[in-house]
């Protein structure tokens, strides 16, 4: 399916790795021009590489979303590179595993700016803009947590709660101007985090990251038999993104392999 992105230019935080790099691949292979962004300049600028070997433009922008002033500098980047930005990925986040008791203010805040206020920050950069252009992406990454509470995750689990919101407001408040905004809310995705907390689990209990893997599976069964992979990710984004979905807004989609249960 051609899903006619050439001539698009596309923003994705979080770009360097895992699903951010994944969405930032596909959509350069449906012809879109990328700014990816992370705060690890070395990782950034192989991604960036890849981009441009598929024949885009791309450009690495090394900054933190988290801080209030990070966003705007970002899309002023963009803008003077590009002139114009049609879709805004915020994927830029991150959870720690910490008891509910144990969180400090610090905790809730920084998990706040860079799991919430960076996409709205991010956002009131850009779509000025897209509203003035008549035409406009925005898909935010959210997480299972934000609909299924875990008190291990309770400010990550939180702050993308407020994004899935977030979401729905953006929808309303823009979607008659042509800037059409959908929240993606992931299951478990294999990536970088999660290999290297296998990993450490491993080298902990004595087992194969394998068996860890197994484990974590039995303790909560995924309907369909597997963990996710950015691709199962990606994919869902491109369409968001293009004008075959040009009647899909406000929405926010659960794409877990069945595992957020109905009843909650």
């Amino acid at each position: 399916m051609d899903l006619s992105l050439g001539g698009r230019v596309a923003v994705v935080t979080g770009g360097s790795q895992g699903i951010g790099r994944e969405i930032a691949r596909l959509l350069a292979a449906e012809g879109a021009d990328l700014v990816i962004v992370a705060r690890r300049t070395e990782v950034l600028e192989r991604t960036a590489a890849e981009l441009r070997a598929l024949g885009r433009r791309a450009i690495a922008v090394t900054g933190d979303v988290a801080t209030p002033d990070g966003p705007a500098a970002i899309a002023d980047a963009a803008l003077a590179e590009f002139g114009h930005v049609d879709i805004v990925i915020n994927n830029a986040g991150k959870g720690h595993n910490k008891p509910l008791e144990a969180l400090t203010d610090d905790d809730w805040q920084a998990s706040l700016d860079l799991n919430l206020m960076s996409a709205v920050r991010m956002c009131r950069a850009l779509v000025p803009q897209m509203r003035a252009r008549g035409w406009g992406r925005i898909v935010n990454i959210s997480t299972r947590v934000a609909l299924e509470p875990d008190p291990y995750f309770a400010a990550y689990g939180a702050s993308k709660a407020g994004l899935v919101n977030f979401s729905k407001n953006l929808a309303n408040a823009y979607s008659r101007d042509g800037v059409l905004t959908n929240c993606i809310v992931p299951g478990l995705i294999r990536s970088e985090a999660i290999d290297q907390a296998a990993e450490k689990s491993a080298a902990e209990t004595g087992l194969s990251v394998e068996e860890v893997m197994a484990r974590t599976l039995k303790k909560r069964p995924i309907p369909a038999g597997r963990l996710g992979e950015p691709a199962d990710v990606a994919g869902l984004v491109a369409l968001l993104c293009s004008d075959r979905g040009s009647w899909i807004t406000g929405a926010c989609f659960t794409i877990d392999g069945g595992i957020v249960r109905s009843d909650r």
